[in-house]
């Protein structure tokens, strides 16, 4: 098999009726489609995920798939109407397609899947969609999957954050510095340099600063449409936080394939 084609649709029937009992993992990148500020693509989110899904894959291979499912997320919060270009999915709608998924590739012999995030506003539905997943499939099918999610910046390590960003921040952010530095090096043509413009200075309380877990819309606290500096972005930026995300990606997949609980779980009866 030519370790190019790490991605479910690209195999044929015959080539995933060899390689399915082999695999140990299946990853699914979840993104978004949605506003970024005036001048990244819409697509940030899920060409990022997908991105770093591939790459991940290819180190693995033939022992993991990418399995790419939506190009769509959760993204209520993005749609507002200065901002054009967000594509949502309601939460019940988003869950129910990642489980109906997760049941196909369970039903060709598939034993374990992650979901790889690029999207803050997946992260919630993700852990839901996962809990879903393994309870229903098993009392449905007697399958008990393994099943979880991460996002990528999550592995990225602090040390990498510090020795990238300049603008102040160590995170993920919405549209500045980190993201724009990973679309410049993933896919340029969707960054437009042009367009490149500091935040709203006016001070917003962004939701992260209370206690209280407010329901948000972008607009209220970020009138451009992103949260940090997009400046002070550059490529080189994008590859070191790129490789960090890939690499703690892949160490975080073999704790998991390896992962034994104390004891194994026992489901009640219905």
């Amino acid at each position: 098999m030519d370790v190019g084609k790490v991605y479910w649709h690209e195999h044929t029937m015959r080539e995933l009726a060899e390689i399915v009992p082999k695999l140990e993992i299946v990853i699914i990148p979840t993104g978004s489609t949605e506003i970024h500020g005036p001048h990244l693509g819409v697509g940030n989110d899920i060409l990022t995920a997908s991105r770093v899904c591939e790459d991940v894959a290819k180190i693995m291979y033939p022992r993991a798939l990418v399995c790419r499912a939506l190009w769509v997320g959760y993204a209520p919060h993005n749609t507002c109407k200065p901002f054009t270009g967000t594509i949502t999915l309601r939460a019940k709608t988003y869950i129910q397609v990642l489980y109906e998924v997760a049941e196909s590739l369970m039903k060709h012999g598939v034993k374990c899947i992650v979901f790889i995030n690029g999207h803050g506003g997946n992260v919630e539905p993700n852990i839901v969609a996962c809990r879903k997943i393994r309870e229903e499939l098993y009392y449905h099918y007697g399958i008990d999957l393994e099943v979880g999610c991460l996002s990528y910046w999550d592995v990225i390590p602090t040390e990498v954050w510090k020795e990238v960003m300049e603008s102040g921040e160590l995170r993920i952010g919405h549209g500045g510095e980190a993201e724009t530095s990973l679309l410049m090096a993933i896919a340029p043509q969707a960054v437009r340099p042009d367009y490149l413009k500091a935040p709203d200075p006016r001070p917003h309380g962004f939701p992260r600063a209370m206690k209280v877990q407010r329901a948000w819309y972008q607009d209220e606290y970020n009138p451009d449409g992103h949260t940090d500096d997009p400046r002070f972005a550059k490529k080189e930026k994008g590859e070191k936080l790129l490789d960090a995300a890939i690499k703690g990606t892949v160490e975080a997949l073999e704790d998991f394939i390896k992962y034994e609980p104390v004891q194994a779980h026992q489901y009640p009866k219905t």
